[in-house]
């Protein structure tokens, strides 16, 4: 399978796993192209050891050129012979010398992430010692006959400036019915989100692991902490997909195999904008993606990313409206709890999240 980062494991079929085997696709591929431009030299998925010729001919080497034979060498080379002090051979184990000291160095940013969750899971910042994302919590949606009511409410948060949201089944379902005209539109688009979220944060804030490395980072581990917390409220809810109650959705795409809500294209798509945000920032308190007009109207570049690529997912009718909602609800909420990790922080502290802001304080606002 071909995804727009490049080849794509077969493990891709499984669109659990969507996102991160694309986004490790894409750092291997964004290595190869780093090192080739920066004069470092390719690094191809497999290198081959053949049998090379010595750069010593054997026999006379006062014969003519096209007289010579230039014997084969392997890896390790054979020739010329070493010898180990007893007039025998080295063996060709002993040729080069060892390291005993060295430390694997080469994470990279998507699986450096994936081991980045056991901290995330276990962290406690009170006297308790119960993990800090145990406390997050989510609203159960309504969707079965015998509930109380066809409505999942999204309940009114003043921590987080959160409305209540009322959301009714049938009015979803007819909504979703409503988008498929936008289908043609939004197909390519949608199917590339469906594999790649940080690319497209990529694509409107330029940032690679050589320009920000920190910010890279930084954006795989929002992605993955976000997929970690999406599906245990999957899991916990085991919400049908809007196709399961209604045939007409039809979505264009094999609906993903685990339950609907919330969208975790949504929670992740929200809690890198969040990420993003905090690092973009300046020393004034001024989001560098984010621009108040004339009319008191605030557009944020980053936000406005995240709403698309939720609402694509309903447009491709695997998702209620009300699973984006609770996604974006899902990454507000954890993204104090991930900033209360001790290798993130604060940006006004040492670690993760200050380094990522330190990367982007040279970016001025034009006018």
């Amino acid at each position: 399978m071909t995804g727009p980062s490049g080849p794509i494991g077969s493990m891709d079929a499984r669109d659990a796993r969507d996102a991160r085997d694309a986004r490790d696709a894409r750092d291997a591929r964004d290595a190869r192209d780093a090192r080739d431009s920066a004069g470092y030299g390719g690094s191809p998925n497999y290198l081959g050891l053949g049998i090379s010729p010595h750069v010593i001919s054997d026999g006379d080497d006062t014969a003519k050129v096209e007289d010579r034979w230039w014997p084969g060498n392997a890896w390790p080379p054979t020739n010329p012979e070493a010898q180990d002090g007893t007039g025998d051979p080295v063996r060709l184990h002993a040729i080069y010398e060892s390291f005993k000291n060295a430390k694997f160095k080469h994470w990279s940013p998507g699986n450096e992430a994936v081991a980045f969750l056991s901290e995330f899971a276990e962290n406690s910042s009170d006297a308790s010692g119960k993990p800090d994302w145990t406390g997050l919590q989510l609203e159960k949606p309504n969707w079965k006959d015998d509930a109380a009511s066809d409505e999942t409410i999204l309940e009114k948060d003043d921590d987080f400036g959160f409305d209540e949201k009322p959301f009714n089944r049938a009015d979803e379902l007819i909504e979703l019915i409503g988008l498929i005209e936008y289908r043609p539109g939004v197909i390519e688009e949608a199917l590339q989100q469906r594999r790649t979220v940080i690319g497209y944060f990529q694509g409107i804030v330029p940032f690679t692991y050589l320009s920000h490395p920190n910010t890279y980072y930084l954006a795989h581990i929002a992605v993955t902490v976000a997929q970690f917390l999406a599906f245990h409220f999957k899991k916990k809810f085991n919400r049908p997909r809007p196709s399961q109650l209604h045939p007409g959705i039809a979505p264009p795409i094999d609906v993903p195999q685990h339950a609907s809500y919330p969208s975790a294209h949504a929670t992740e798509a929200w809690l890198l904008a969040l990420c993003l945000n905090e690092a973009m920032t300046t020393v004034g308190a001024i989001r560098l993606m984010e621009k108040t007009h004339s009319n008191g109207v605030k557009r944020n570049a980053l936000f406005d990313m995240a709403t698309r690529i939720a609402r694509n997912r309903e447009v491709l009718g695997v998702h209620y409206p009300s699973d984006s909602e609770a996604g974006r609800r899902l990454a507000y909420k954890a993204f104090p709890v991930l900033k209360a990790c001790p290798t993130i922080g604060e940006a006004s502290g040492t670690k993760l999240m200050k380094m990522a802001r330190v990367e982007w304080a040279d970016v001025g606002i034009g006018p």
